[in-house]
């Protein structure tokens, strides 16, 4: 799997995800996407499906003091304060997280990690 990073400063970090996940340039899953501007679970699920790679349906929300992530999944992690309110998607890949935004951990001190999208083994089926 080779890792893409997001271009700094833009909304693809979903489209990022993507392009791991599937083995593909960034600019081709942008293409499987749809648009080049913040993700929603409804746009990665369609991206994946379009790009031959089998994930669930939707997300599964994980305990925030216990994450329990499979190994292959794209993670939604999220940042709520006085500042601001922001969510940022990244990859976990046979156990390892991979942020499309090169700044993983240090930059996450305060951001909780809310829920995963499951990518499946080739041989198994969407419910």
């Amino acid at each position: 799997m080779k890792i893409v990073l997001q271009p700094e400063g833009s909304g693809l970090c979903g489209q990022a995800c993507v392009a791991m996940a599937a083995g593909v340039s960034l600019r081709r899953a942008i293409k499987a996407v749809g648009h080049n501007r913040g993700t929603d679970t409804k746009d990665l699920v369609f991206a994946l499906h379009k790009l031959g790679v089998m994930c669930a349906s939707r997300l599964v929300r994980v305990s925030r003091k216990r994450p329990n992530i499979p190994p292959r999944a794209i993670v939604h992690i999220n940042v709520t304060n006085e500042q601001r309110d922001d969510s940022h998607w990244m990859l976990n890949w046979d156990g390892k997280i991979i942020d499309p935004g090169g700044r993983w951990p240090d930059a996450y001190k305060k951001w909780s990690i809310l829920s995963y999208l499951e990518i499946l083994p080739p041989e198994e089926t969407v419910c």
